[in-house]
């Protein structure tokens, strides 16, 4: 064929013309790949070459892998066609969003949306939740992306940001950053995103049993749980923070705070919100070098991630017989437990906040209202049974978070509850699985069900024709933002296996 790019646009002709008699059929045979540089052009040519020698072999391969897919969910008795079309538009929405390793990336790995410009790239806490379901029905895809997120992790030799050892960046594209001498500007080295690189290394394990994998990533996963306590933790009491790189902010606080909040991956939520001036920021510092900053606001979720962390930790170091590193990790997370269960719970609303320091004083943000960071703990099985049952009345509550579409970001009785604005009401699925998985660690299981099976029934078009959104209205189900959206497809293909 012949190809010819006008600006983003492409036609592609036909060199030869063909003259069918009627009722005549010809097969025609094509390739379309994209490539950044020459190298990639003439390494692509070669497989496209091998290719169109013999096109039946890679449509026969393709078959035989889209029939593994869905032998994973055909493999599942007694559920309604409904569900396995929306398990089926789960898995394709994965693999159609899922690009190969090309400029800067080296790996592949899975894209948030590829019908959305902006989303063209890998960013972390995607990767880490989507991956968990990839490794039900794609093991070796699943640990590409994993390793396409950890080749970014910042090194010691790191000329750039050598104090950041450990970190993960928040995203990255084909196109290397300006800074590091490439052609881009969307990568943002600005700040990491929450930690759930260890959850999602352990799910890949306890489905392939790879030990090997999980000894290529033990140290790199110790890096990067260490960073969070070195260039995150102002007050060095064990307890991380929200923040920021250092020199990849303006030095304004307001700029950190906003960088902070990107951190959480909850961009706009109420609970960044700086209406009083009493979000403030401070300097990390380790042998008198700024190592990042923080906000002086311990956060529920991230210690409760972290908890998950080193309680994870430890079962891979057992694995792997580092003995005491399993029993430091363990010991680790006991503190932690037991500093969430004290301090960021509040018995008088029966739920979990985040929790302000100004110096010795410790406020707990109740004001700011209930949001989805306050059931994180029942997922990372850190409270007791009472505090369980308070938070799960709460959540089971229709004037806040059992809404029509259930598990708004915000609680419908948050005064800054608002239903189409991104993380202040919306639902996302991430969370609503984190939830779910939340309520079945405490013995909840019919109201797990309840809420997956209302995500299901009442988000719009989900079990139609119409693609899997970014979030959803939780008043009306109405999809929003971004289609094809990949996370949401790893929660509702995680939803559909481990509850429906």
């Amino acid at each position: 064929t012949n190809t010819k790019i006008y600006n983003n646009n492409y036609i592609s002709y036909l060199n030869k013309c063909f003259k069918l008699k009627p009722y005549e059929k010809i097969d025609v045979y094509y390739t379309h790949s994209y490539s950044f540089t020459k190298g990639e052009y003439i390494k692509e040519l070669k497989i496209v070459d091998k290719a169109l020698l013999n096109p039946k072999i890679y449509f026969d391969e393709n078959s035989k892998m889209w029939n593994t897919y869905l032998n994973s969910i055909e493999s599942k008795i007694n559920i309604d066609k409904i569900y396995k079309k929306v398990a089926v538009k789960c898995i394709n929405t994965l693999i159609t969003n899922y690009k190969s390793s090309a400029g800067a990336l080296k790996h592949g790995g899975i894209f948030p949306s590829t019908s959305y410009h902006y989303f063209n790239g890998l960013w972390a806490w995607d990767s880490f939740k989507q991956v968990v379901a990839l490794s039900k029905f794609d093991i070796d895809i699943a640990k590409e992306n994993i390793r396409a997120i950890f080749d970014y992790q910042i090194k010691d030799n790191d000329r750039l940001r050598s104090q950041d050892k450990g970190a993960i960046i928040d995203c990255i594209f084909f196109n290397m950053s300006k800074e590091r001498n490439g052609l881009g500007v969307n990568w943002n080295e600005r700040n990491s995103k929450p930690p759930l690189a260890t959850w999602a290394v352990y799910k890949i394990y306890e489905e392939s049993e790879d030990l090997d994998f999980l000894k290529e990533m033990y140290p790199k996963l110790v890096d990067y749980h260490n960073w969070w306590y070195k260039n995150r933790d102002f007050n060095k009491n064990g307890i991380a923070e929200y923040g920021a790189m250092v020199d990849k902010c303006n030095i304004l606080d307001e700029d950190i705070i906003m960088s902070a909040a990107w951190e959480s991956g909850m961009d706009n939520a109420v609970r960044f919100d700086n209406d009083n001036l009493d979000i403030k920021v401070y300097k990390n510092i380790t042998n008198d070098i700024i190592t990042g900053y923080s906000l002086n606001q311990e956060s529920v979720d991230l210690n409760s991630f972290l908890y998950k962390e080193k309680v994870l930790l430890s079962k891979i170091a057992q694995k792997l017989n580092y003995i005491k590193d399993s029993e430091k990790y363990e010991e680790e997370a006991n503190y932690v437990k037991k500093y969430i269960n004290k301090n960021m719970y509040d018995i008088k609303t029966g739920y979990y906040y985040d929790l302000q320091i100004n110096q010795d004083k410790y406020k707990l943000l109740v004001n700011r209202g209930k949001g989805t960071e306050g059931f994180i703990p029942l997922w990372a099985n850190i409270s007791t049974k009472e505090q369980a049952k308070a938070v799960r009345d709460n959540v089971m509550d229709e004037n806040k978070f059992n809404t029509f579409m259930p598990i708004p970001t915000a609680s419908k009785d948050n005064p800054k509850y608002d239903p189409n604005r991104y993380w202040r009401g919306p639902v996302w699925l991430d969370q609503a699985l984190f939830l779910i998985e939340g309520l079945r660690n405490y013995g909840y299981y019919e109201d797990a069900k309840l809420i997956a099976y209302k995500l299901f029934n009442n988000a719009k078009g989900l079990t139609e024709s119409d693609p899997i959104r970014e979030n959803y209205n939780p008043e009306t189900g109405e999809g929003l933002h971004a289609t094809n959206f990949s996370w949401s497809a790893a929660a509702y293909y995680l939803i559909y296996t481990e509850v429906l």
